[in-house]
């Protein structure tokens, strides 16, 4: 059964703002997530290896930060700004009823564009974030297994 153009870009602008919110409550965990793991990195900083400055295990949370902030950055862009209207000042003129159909679904396709393009950066940093969070706790693994190791040896 065909749907029409109207509902269709609804429908699509729906599906994208919930996939939007989904990917903006990962951030927000993925956020706690490297504050809890920062504390114990802190604690535990005496305790590196000499070749391994605090400046470097650091680093990779910095960047997870940003890209995680950036993530949560919301994002308005100039495309689309007359049918998409984000003013602090607006009045009613400027929520006219649109004078046919054809207005309406061009301003739909504008907004899922927009949409389309917040979600693509946000995935982006949500992957970057979580591909470094992995990374860095199969380090410090492994950088545990190695001092578990050197003070079985030492004994």
């Amino acid at each position: 059964m065909p749907i029409d153009a109207k509902t269709y870009y609804r429908n699509q602008i729906a599906a994208y703002t919930d996939t939007i919110r989904i990917s903006d409550f990962k951030a927000n965990v993925a956020i706690i997530y490297g504050a809890f793991t920062m504390g114990p990195l802190m604690g535990f900083a005496d305790k590196f290896p000499p070749f391994l400055p605090l400046n470097a295990v650091l680093l990779p949370f910095v960047i997870v930060f940003f890209c995680l902030l950036v993530c949560l950055f919301p994002r308005y862009p100039r495309q689309g700004r007359a049918t998409f209207i984000i003013k602090s000042n607006a009045s009613v003129e400027e929520f006219r009823v649109p004078a046919n159909q054809d207005v309406v679904i061009a301003g739909q396709q504008t907004l899922c564009v927009i949409l389309c393009n917040i979600l693509y950066w946000k995935t982006i940093c949500l992957r970057i974030s979580f591909a470094i969070y992995i990374l860095g706790t199969l380090l410090a693994a492994a950088f545990l297994a190695y001092a578990w190791l050197q003070g079985q040896h030492a004994v």
